[in-house]
């Protein structure tokens, strides 16, 4: 009998591709709808996700695959397992200082920014990129499972950041997302908590979009610095753990 950890499939590659296709198609789409009819509404900017998440809502309820994608509960996770979420909190910490505090909006603005960010562009990218792409792709290994959902969660992202800026300011978005990317990957991967990921994804970019003044280059360096320290940390952790338990497979597979 097959469990929803026997989940694979025979292309995990296609799914990738047309993954990154449909990102493409409904997010450009959606913004070129939102120029058109020229709305102003707050949550223009991410219609284009809009459907994207709702057919992954009916996709996740009908198949009954939420678990299967990462989605458990959050009650199982351990104190250690907590503190590897706590950089991600002072990155949102450093994020909330250089941005000196929020927009002078509407209550209104902030709720829809607050509520599309979570549910909208967190929800559809961690469920994305760390759910359905690195689930597919654990049947290859868990490092090309999670070097190859960061290199394309870098990719979308960097072609979202092409609109005219500056070499500089694109490169360091390529290297940003991409370390983000393989955190958030690791984490999932070593935790099985998306939840978490959507959240602080969900928080970070509503810092960003709501903060009273852009952030300059000095602290997205720093947080940088932060998800490097992080990234080293857990894969270091990591092999310790592996290694750990390796002799007592061994000895168990003796005994048997």
């Amino acid at each position: 009998m097959k469990t929803q950890n026997d989940y694979a499939v025979k292309r995990p590659y296609l799914i990738l591709i047309l993954i990154e296709l449909a990102l493409i198609v409904c997010v450009a789409g959606g913004s070129a709808y939102v120029s058109i009819t020229e709305m102003t509404h707050p949550l223009a900017p991410f219609l284009g996700f809009v459907p994207i998440a709702l057919f992954l809502l009916i996709y996740l309820s009908v198949t009954k695959r939420w678990s299967m994608f990462y989605f458990g509960s959050l009650r199982s996770l351990t104190a250690r397992q907590w503190a590897d979420y706590l950089p991600l909190l002072l990155i949102l910490i450093v994020l909330m200082i250089a941005n000196h505090g929020f927009q002078a909006q509407p209550a209104s603005y902030f709720v829809y920014m607050l509520l599309s960010q979570l549910f909208l562009v967190g929800f559809v990218e961690e469920t994305l990129f760390r759910g359905i792409m690195l689930r597919a792709l654990m049947q290859k290994g868990k490092t090309i499972a999670v070097g190859v959902s960061s290199v394309l969660f870098g990719v979308t992202h960097a072609l979202q950041a092409l609109g005219g800026q500056s070499m500089q300011d694109t490169i360091l978005q390529i290297v940003y997302a991409f370390i983000l990317g393989f955190v958030l990957a690791l984490l999932v991967a070593k935790n099985r908590a998306i939840w978490l990921t959507i959240i602080f994804h969900g928080l970070h970019n509503f810092i960003n979009f709501t903060g009273n003044t852009p952030s300059t280059h000095i602290y997205d360096y720093l947080v940088i610095i932060i998800l490097i320290v992080q990234l080293v940390w857990l894969i270091v952790s990591g092999q310790r753990k592996a290694a750990a338990l390796s002799p007592k497979s061994a000895r168990t597979t003796t005994a048997i």
